[in-house]
């Protein structure tokens, strides 16, 4: 059967097929926008006051447009629904010379007679009205046609194989295209366009994807960055040069914070002002970075120095990209240098860079105390503090009556003395309540064994005391549980990752002034050897402890038997000194200390012998030593 096509503009195929084609497109894009991840900047806006803040950025027109391109898309969704309900359905109907006679399949040919003649006689245009001789001659020649092909072998025959008494027709079908992309007239134009679409819009979105898909990590760092990271990185280096390390990203290359010539003047500045404030105030006097000295990464430096000392940034600009380098570099330390340095098992120079994490975070230097996390409080009136009250941290500080707070601040004013006060109740005052090292189901470590570390944390000074225990259920704390209680402790590891999911907490926000962006509290928990200085398993991120915490860990023991220390350190990435740090001795002995296992009592009874159990025991025996016995004869041979 020979097919032909042509092109549907008009009838209802075309209408079906944009419809469907539209509503796959509109519908999801439309659920993306309702329900879908909503935009960072509202998500991400700080609550906290802040010193330092980023100019607002020029709001994209692209929601708008999106929004256009989606309400067009119902418009056009609906108008083609209109189309589909209003045009005319053309079915095609099958030709059935049974159902013209009005008998069934197969019936005999003098039954067929028999309708042909009934029915002639009804519709014969001679029997008929003038009204209706048109209608009946029509009707006669769908009859006599009909009777035609049922008993006419041949024309049978052909409706049977081919659906028509003469044989193999042609079949039109219609594609749902409008004839006018196929026309001659319009056919350049088509060829443009699809030479457009496919020859170079495609290519250049798939290229630029492909292009900035491998130009990045899995972590949103640049290769470049993640290679000059791998190659410079040392287990000893100190907290400056990873500093300077940090300013060799190629992220501080990109168009909106590399170097410009017009930034000269300003640069230099500003590098005199940072020289000045490091020469009196700090350990270390700023000065340029030997190893990393391009123009791009001696900005960054001095940016990141005056984030650190805390001096003004006149230029707008300038202070506007300070803020974008802070972020960045924060980035890249969590992302970028940390995960080499646990990778490595580096215990100190993963602490450094933690360290590093909290001077972002605050716009601190390393070694200052940690009272200058307080508004009012600046390079000028710590030391007075000091020296005066004796006064370091600000734990000391909550810990002091009310009047003895005031008299130990008494460079501030009474508002500055207020913000004080307030800030230093939202800096966490971390405790560790329970360290516990054991092996689940035995009450002693022996060598190579699996040893699972639990440690309870607990902020001393959190607002919400209330902690979620479970649902329903009846949970263990670990601080109520013996040290030898082997059954308890194994039913808390088991129920561990259950009760985990159910008592996670939101993190606070942190009180960071000096931080432009968002920043929410978060915890590293390490544990270390304290003899090679190695990390015992990579640092845990703890980003939902607000009031309590339960960490659970598992190691491998040592082969040798002896007696271990090893260091549990919990550090803030946002705040400096709230660290906390605690020694844990383990103590490996041998597996003969422990207690004897009870042997196992086997209750299966032996089969009677006249059960058929019992001979089919005793057949399997009998062919055992059967083939025992061939094969000492096959050896003898």
């Amino acid at each position: 059967m020979r097919s032909k096509y042509t092109y549907d503009e008009s009838g209802v195929t075309f209408f079906y097929y944009a419809l469907t084609v539209l509503s796959l497109v509109v519908a999801p894009a439309t659920v993306y926008m309702l329900f879908g991840k909503k935009s960072s900047a509202a998500a991400a806006k700080p609550k906290t006051p802040k010193v330092r803040t980023r100019k607002p950025r020029t709001k994209s027109s692209t929601p708008k447009i999106k929004l256009a391109l989606v309400l067009a898309g119902w418009a056009l969704i609906f108008l083609l629904s209109y189309k589909v309900k209003t045009t005319e359905v053309k079915e095609a109907k099958m030709w059935d010379p049974y159902e013209i006679l009005g008998i069934d399949n197969g019936e005999s040919e003098e039954v067929i007679t028999r309708a042909y003649r009934k029915l002639s006689l009804k519709w014969h245009p001679d029997k008929v009205g003038k009204d209706m001789k048109e209608q009946a001659g029509e009707m006669m020649a769908e009859i006599n046609r009909a009777h035609k092909t049922l008993t006419n072998a041949e024309a049978r025959e052909n409706y049977e194989k081919y659906g028509n008494p003469d044989g193999m027709q042609t079949q039109s079908m219609g594609i749902a295209l409008p004839k006018l992309l196929v026309e001659a007239h319009t056919s350049p134009f088509v060829l443009m366009l699809y030479g457009l679409v496919f020859g170079f819009i495609m290519p250049f979105y798939v290229g630029r994807w492909w292009y900035n898909s491998t130009r990045y990590q899995k972590d949103r760092i640049l290769n470049p960055t993640m290679s000059t990271f791998f190659k410079n990185i040392r287990e000893h280096i100190s907290q400056r040069n990873l500093i300077e390390l940090l300013t060799a990203a190629t992220e501080f290359i990109e168009e909106d914070l590399k170097y410009r010539p017009s930034d000269e003047a300003a640069l230099k500045a500003l590098s005199e002002k940072i020289r000045r404030v490091s020469q009196v105030y700090a350990l270390d006097l700023f000065t340029p970075s030997k190893k990393f000295n391009s123009k791009d990464s001696w900005k960054a430096n001095i940016l990141l120095h005056a984030h650190f000392f805390r001096v003004s940034v006149d230029s707008v600009e300038l202070a506007d990209q300070q803020q974008q380098v802070v972020m960045t570099a924060l980035t890249l330390v969590h992302r970028g240098l940390l995960q080499i340095s646990t990778t490595h098992n580096w215990y100190i120079c993963s602490t450094l860079l933690m360290n590093i994490s909290q001077m972002l975070v605050q716009g601190v230097y390393c070694y200052d105390a940690p009272l200058i996390q307080l508004p009012g409080i600046t390079w000028e009136n710590q030391p007075t503090i000091f020296k005066e009250n004796k006064l370091y941290s600000n734990h000391q500080l909550m810990r002091l009556p009310a009047a003895e707070q005031r008299q130990a601040l008494s460079q501030l004013n009474d508002k500055q003395f207020e913000e004080a006060i307030q800030a230093a109740k939202m800096i966490p005052r971390l405790e560790i309540a329970r360290v516990l090292l054991t092996v689940v189901g035995d009450k002693a470590i022996t060598p190579a064994s699996i040893v699972t570390l639990i440690v309870k944390l607990r902020i001393a000074n959190a607002p919400n005391k209330i902690v979620p225990r479970g649902k329903g259920v009846a949970v263990a704390d670990i601080e109520d549980i013996a040290d030898d209680d082997t059954a308890a402790i194994e039913n808390f590891v088991s129920d561990y990752a259950k009760r985990e999911k159910e008592t996670k907490q939101a993190a606070p926000e942190a009180y960071c002034p000096y931080f432009a962006g968002r920043k929410d509290s978060q915890w590293w928990l390490s544990f270390a050897n304290y003899q090679s200085g190695k990390l015992v398993v990579p640092p845990v991120r703890i980003s939902d402890l607000a009031s309590e915490r339960v960490v659970v860990l598992q190691f491998q023991a040592p082969p040798q038997k002896e007696t271990y220390r090893f260091h549990l350190s919990v550090k803030s990435d946002s705040y400096i000194g709230s660290d906390v740090m605690q020694e844990v001795q383990m103590t490996v002995v041998d597996r003969s200390t422990l207690p004897v296992e009870p042997p196992i009592v086997d209750d299966i009874s032996e089969p009677e012998e006249d059960s058929i159990a019992a001979q089919m025991a005793q057949m399997r025996g009998q062919q055992a030593g059967a083939r025992r016995n061939d094969d000492d004869s096959s050896d003898e041979d």
